[in-house]
């Protein structure tokens, strides 16, 4: 008797366990969330060379000599097809850096469960739930595709007035890019409301403080290198004060994401003097970012592109094809050129201006095709593809291509970024290092009744957290075990289940 009366209690027990966290669940949403470990790396820096293969990098230190990306001790190749196919776009693979979950092309941070559109969350609002400071800076709009994936959730990514939206409401420390166009007066004082400084110049940069700063400093995408003035606020100046800034404000580190966008634009333009441009200025901040972990020595810097763009070749011919005087000599983008010869410019002179160099009747003609399409990028395209035979490089196209890219890293943890492997298995590792510093031994024994329990032993703790990030974040639940892992019981197990599981081992 009294032995049935034991099994009835354990099984209600067991009963009342479930129901209550079922119901609690249900509530969950990530501000509530509060993670008190520190026992993973204290700050995160990853840097996205926005289309940049490997051919980018070579082009450049080639013009250049050795980067800084080449002290980093580990590297490996990062696979980058998305749910749409071989050939991603930076919304779809930059969602699988943020996230761990693959999506289709255009879709930020966001994926499709039986034709519901879901939301999944990325590393920063991880970060952001155990206390880390967080920031995002980038040279194209701070609303564009790459930035938006780590702090917004939409269908699409030209919906960039909502993400500007949602990139205030989820308060990131520090936002730093163009894309002043974006932000209407009512989204001013919806930052200001929210606490942020706002900041629009070189000078007002140097000098903001405080604990949230949103700097918008170009209408658009930030110039090209090649056409920026002595007012223009670079990719460097960003970094160097969103660390600063970071750092102050949470003794429990940072995450931040920086972003070289416009390697992927002057490769999808075929100019090759502002890919060489745009890809040294990168690497000079990850040169900055690597001598900072050096001194902070909890410091994870992480070096990768989100996909390769334009099908660069490294020469056109054996020997030493590629002229690296001619492309350092290339003084504005592409853009620049075909603009002046839009505006009636003859296409002789503005090229012989800019790059010294002469054209042919032949590429004269070409221009002029160009001049006549209804394609508003083919004139500078035109340009591109003539500049760059005539030193010696070439491009396949004016897209993406579906081959693997560079990934680097330096720093706790940086032995686990090393072979082939896709964007949302770096995405994972990375959430592994930032919480629990990398492996551990665990016993798992398989998902439990309890819902949270992922090894099996009738009790919460961080063991089922950990088993959760790196054996079930990705899945779209299926079955009843997966379920179990799902704690806010919206159809996928991500880094917000992941989350909930550490905060209720912690309470």
């Amino acid at each position: 008797m009294n032995k049935k009366i034991g099994i009835l209690g354990v099984l209600f027990t067991v009963f009342i366990l479930i129901a209550f966290q079922a119901s609690v669940a249900k509530n969950y949403a990530m501000e509530d969330i509060t993670i008190r470990s520190n026992s993973g790396v204290k700050n995160v820096i990853i840097l996205v060379g926005d289309g940049m293969g490997l051919a980018h990098t070579e082009v450049t230190k080639i013009c250049h000599g050795p980067l800084n990306m080449e002290d980093m001790p580990y590297m490996g190749y990062e696979l980058t097809d998305s749910l749409s196919g071989p050939v991603t776009d930076s919304a779809a693979a930059g969602t699988a850096i943020a996230t761990g979950f693959k999506t289709h092309n255009r879709m930020i941070s966001t994926i499709k469960v039986n034709d519901k559109l879901v939301n999944v969350t990325s590393l920063l609002e991880l970060a952001k739930c155990s206390g880390k400071a967080t920031g995002l800076v980038s040279t194209t709009r701070i609303t564009h595709a790459t930035p938006a994936v780590f702090a917004s959730h939409v269908k699409h990514r030209d919906m960039e007035e909502e993400i500007a939206n949602q990139l205030i409401e989820e308060k990131v420390n520090v936002l730093f890019g163009g894309g002043k166009k974006i932000f209407s007066d009512d989204k001013i004082k919806l930052a200001k409301k929210n606490g942020y400084k706002v900041v629009y110049t070189r000078e007002e940069l140097e000098n903001v403080d405080g604990k949230y700063a949103l700097g918008l400093f170009s209408d658009s995408h930030i110039p090209y290198v090649l056409d920026r003035d002595d007012k223009t606020v670079g990719l460097l100046e960003m970094t160097k004060k969103a660390i600063e800034l970071l750092e102050k404000d949470s003794d429990k580190g940072f995450f931040l994401m920086i972003e070289s966008g416009r390697i992927d634009h002057a490769a999808h333009a075929n100019d090759i003097a502002s890919v060489v441009a745009e890809t040294k200025e990168f690497d000079e901040v990850v040169g900055y970012c690597l001598d900072y972990a050096r001194k902070n020595k909890n410091t994870l810097v992480i070096v990768l592109s989100d996909h390769e763009t334009g099908g660069l070749g490294v020469g056109i011919d054996y020997g030493d094809p590629v002229d690296e005087k001619k492309i350092l000599n290339i003084k504005a983008s592409t853009g620049t050129m075909a603009k002046e010869i839009k505006n009636g410019g003859d296409p002789k002179e503005v090229i012989k201006k800019y790059t010294g160099l002469d054209l042919t009747n032949e590429e004269v003609k070409k221009i002029k095709d160009a001049m006549g399409s209804d394609n508003k990028y083919a004139l500078g395209n035109a340009i591109g593809e003539i500049l760059s035979e005539k030193v010696g490089v070439r491009f396949m196209s004016h897209k993406h291509t579906g081959v693997p890219v560079p990934i680097m890293a330096y720093g706790p943890g940086a032995e686990h970024f090393r072979g082939f492997r896709h964007h949302i298995d770096t995405s994972k590792e990375t959430a592994n290092v930032m919480l629990f510093g990398g492996d551990r031994v665990v016993v798992a024994n398989g998902v439990g009744v309890i819902k949270g329990d992922a090894n099996g032993n009738y009790r919460i703790d961080s063991d089922d957290a950990y088993i959760t990030l790196n054996q079930h974040v990705g899945k779209i639940t299926t079955n009843d075990n997966e379920k179990r892992l799902d704690m806010d019981n919206n159809g996928i197990i991500d880094y917000m289940d992941v989350a909930i599981i550490m905060e209720m081992a912690e309470s």
